[in-house]
């Protein structure tokens, strides 16, 4: 059934609009949204600053004509129930939680371990360090997961005499390959999979077949294009040489208490049980996952923070703020109607391309502006109420998974992890130019949403 077709039917539009919206006004709130994402894309202004200032464009228009009724008993604003506490609630907790146990070495003592069983191999260590990289992504921010394995490339690279910008070009790109692997690896993934309603454990088992792949594609492309410079050492001596130099790295350097390491490493595990499990487990299973994030901080806050104030002076409340713009416009907009009229224009292209189209079309949007505003603005359109959402085919949800995700690797602008390899290249004199970025990342790029392409037909027969 078509997105418009189901809209109708379910009554979403009377519900998510006022009776008789001017279409001058669905008009102007349509291009505060364009314009919005527009200097979203070219960067000009602080992001969450603009969605604010934007966030508050739009509630003082809609208030001004009449979309929001006057509020009775004791019921939250109309404004406040427009925003999606729980993906708050898991930045908040989660960010807490990584930034804490991230302080116990452990992330960098895996990646000190891996270096040491590449054995300098180059590549081996490519292939090592991106599957790392892909890892790390699913558990860690991308900026994080970028930081830490892009430091110790720059280490590695310098001592085995390797040129380390294939890898940090290629490490760039599988962050967001890795930012597929789980429900909480990327904010498009909460988004989307908090309107779907698809659970911790059955996005993993539906991710984790396409991320192995595409990880093996990429790395094959990585080969292909880098050439020598990631080429097997086929020297015994030279082969003896990088061993030898690996060897002399120490993965306990950075450990500083045993204790905070092994209970750090224990949490770790213990929370992505959690998440895993969390339809399974009485009482739990009546929360949403931000309560596993919430209460994971809380235990590593009183089992491990020096300064509990410091901690949460860590958590991204840039990004919090964000959230909070950007589900305030996408409420608006429903409001207004502007929503349903991106559901006629999502009707046309899903009956003519399907679901592969879409995802192709939203890693195109994805590669030149912020994929969080345009998965949930996404969201909302395919899910605007829960009988909605139930009658959207699921490798509709999956493409705009698989788009929001990917598209990052076409541009070094896509995603913020793209950013982070660029910017340490250029601080250890290794500048990457726009074009010679997109040269590289299309092909990366192309290769896995060709296979996305292929493993969304592969869902739609097996879902429906």
């Amino acid at each position: 059934m078509s997105t418009v077709h189901i809209l109708t039917l379910l009554g979403a539009a009377p519900a998510s609009a006022p009776a008789a919206v001017p279409g001058w006004q669905t008009a102007i709130f349509a291009a505060i949204l364009v314009i919005t994402l527009g200097l979203l894309a070219a960067e000009r202004i602080q992001k969450t600053v603009l969605v604010l200032l934007s966030a508050g464009l739009c509630l003082v228009l809609a208030d001004a004509w009449g979309y929001f009724p006057p509020e009775s008993g004791h019921g939250l604003p109309v404004y406040i129930r427009m925003i999606e506490w729980e993906v708050i609630g898991i930045v908040i907790g989660a960010t807490v939680f990584i930034e804490i146990a991230a302080r116990s070495g452990i992330f960098t003592w895996i990646s000190v371990r891996v270096l040491k069983i590449s054995r300098g191999d180059p590549f081996r260590l490519l292939i090592l360090f991106s599957i790392l990289t892909a890892v790390f992504s699913a558990f860690l921010d991308n900026i994080t997961a970028m930081i830490i394995i892009g430091s110790l490339t720059i280490v590695s690279c310098r001592k085995l005499e390797l040129d380390p910008k294939p890898f940090l070009i290629t490490e760039g790109i599988m962050t967001n390959v890795g930012g597929l692997l789980t429900l909480i690896s990327s904010i498009p993934n909460i988004i989307i999979g908090k309107t779907a309603g698809i659970s911790y454990l059955t996005f993993l088992i539906v991710s984790v077949p396409y991320t192995a792949l595409a990880i093996g594609a990429s790395l094959l492309v990585a080969r292909w294009t880098f050439g020598s410079a990631v080429r097997p050492l086929r020297d015994p001596a030279a082969r003896k040489r990088n061993h030898e130099l690996v060897l002399a790295f120490d993965e306990w350097e950075t450990v500083g208490d045993r204790r905070f390491f092994y209970t750090s490493s224990i949490a770790v595990v213990a929370v992505i049980l959690l998440f895993a499990l969390h339809g399974q487990i009485p009482i739990l299973r009546d929360f949403g996952i931000e309560i596993v994030a919430l209460g994971a901080a809380v235990i590593m806050m009183l089992l491990h923070a020096k300064d509990v104030e410091h901690d949460l002076s860590n958590v991204e409340w840039s990004l919090v703020f964000f959230f909070v713009g950007l589900f305030t416009i996408i409420g608006v907009m429903e409001k207004a109607g502007v929503l349903l009229h991106i559901g006629h224009m999502l009707d046309g292209l899903t009956a003519r391309a399907g679901s592969v189209g879409l995802m192709w079309l939203t890693a195109l949007f994805s590669s030149v502006t912020a994929n969080i505003p345009l998965a949930a603005m996404l969201a909302k359109t395919f899910g605007p109420t829960p009988a909605a959402v139930a009658a959207v085919p699921p490798d509709q949800w999956w493409a705009v998974v698989f788009g929001t995700n990917l598209g990052g690797n076409f541009t070094p602008i896509g995603s913020a992890s793209t950013v982070v390899a660029v910017t340490i290249m250029k601080k250890n004199g290794m500048a990457v130019s726009f074009v010679e970025f997109v040269k590289v990342g299309m092909a990366f790029a192309v290769t896995q949403l060709a296979l996305a392409s292929g493993y969304l037909l592969i869902l739609r027969v097996i879902m429906t």
